[in-house]
């Protein structure tokens, strides 16, 4: 059973059995073979025709989001105790677009380098998308903002990011006659944010509101003065942004690690999240320093 379920994870992550052959130093044939029997083994179809190539049944899906921890698990108990300090673990972690287009990266590469045996497989997605990518087990581990948490991940709070108003044209104060520019309405930001700057900030919406679908836009809209933008302080910060071109509100959207409970167990989650966390917070202490 090991062996396909081995096979199926390199299927899922190169997308023809090709690739996964290559991935796993076997012939096409061995890799269909192994497939095959699982698939006798389980009674459970596990892939299906997508044009020339094959794709994972939904239920294959949800079958790896079980067996990939324990397959995991598996592995390091395989090491012997003396060769563990040297043993590589891989995961795949997912951001959400404008987490990778700010902080993101630079917080993860930090955090890496506490980590000599750790790899990450990153990648970048909307946050409802990268929601759906962990629960099916595409991706162990996201770094999102979202308030529509499923019931079958576990979420571990990072940091409360506050937003930033945008002066229009980097002047030292907003243009009260200008339009506000936020992110769209059905983003996973302006869900958790929304609410809370039209109760505490109505004045921003006594003219006409453009919502688009990135913050960089809504920073390049403003810089140019079609409007006052509305971004997280973070971007404020990687864009170089001086403090008197915007004003810091009191409202925060909540920055969280997701991943599904069995990967949460892990030995080294405990300590990843941790140092992630640190890092995090130290980069928006730097800020209001």
């Amino acid at each position: 059973m090991l062996d396909g379920i081995e096979a199926l994870i390199a299927l899922e992550k190169h997308e023809t059995v090709s690739q996964a052959a290559l991935a796993l130093r076997l012939t096409q044939s061995a890799v269909s073979k192994r497939i095959h029997a699982l698939q006798v083994e389980l009674d459970m179809k596990l892939v299906e025709p997508d044009g020339r190539r094959l794709k994972l049944t939904p239920e294959a899906l949800q079958f790896l989001s079980k067996a990939k921890p324990l397959l995991l698990e598996l592995k390091n108990l395989s090491i012997a105790p003396e060769t563990k300090s040297s043993h590589i673990s891989q995961f795949s972690l997912a951001l959400s677009d404008s987490i990778a287009g700010s902080f993101g990266p630079k917080v993860i590469n930090q955090t890496l380098r506490s980590f000599k045996n750790l790899r990450l497989d990153i990648h970048v997605h909307r946050s409802l998308m990268l929601l759906e990518n962990v629960t099916l087990g595409k991706y162990q581990l996201g770094i999102c903002t979202s308030n529509d948490m499923r019931k079958d991940l576990a979420s571990f709070h990072l940091v409360d990011e506050p937003l930033a108003l945008l002066h229009a044209e980097n002047k030292n104060k907003p243009n009260k006659n200008l339009p506000l520019i936020t992110i769209e309405e059905n983003s996973a930001t302006w869900k958790s944010i929304g609410p809370t700057v039209k109760k505490e900030y109505p004045h921003l919406f006594s003219n006409s509101v453009i919502y688009v679908e990135s913050f960089l836009a809504v920073y390049q809209m403003a810089k140019v003065g079609l409007g006052n933008g509305l971004i997280p302080l973070g971007l404020c910060k990687e864009l170089h942004i001086k403090k008197n071109h915007y004003k810091t509100l009191k409202v925060n959207r909540p920055i969280s690690l997701v991943t599904r409970k069995t990967i949460a167990q892990l030995e080294i989650f405990t300590p990843f999240y941790n140092e992630l966390k640190t890092n995090i917070t130290e980069y928006f202490d730097d800020i209001d320093s």
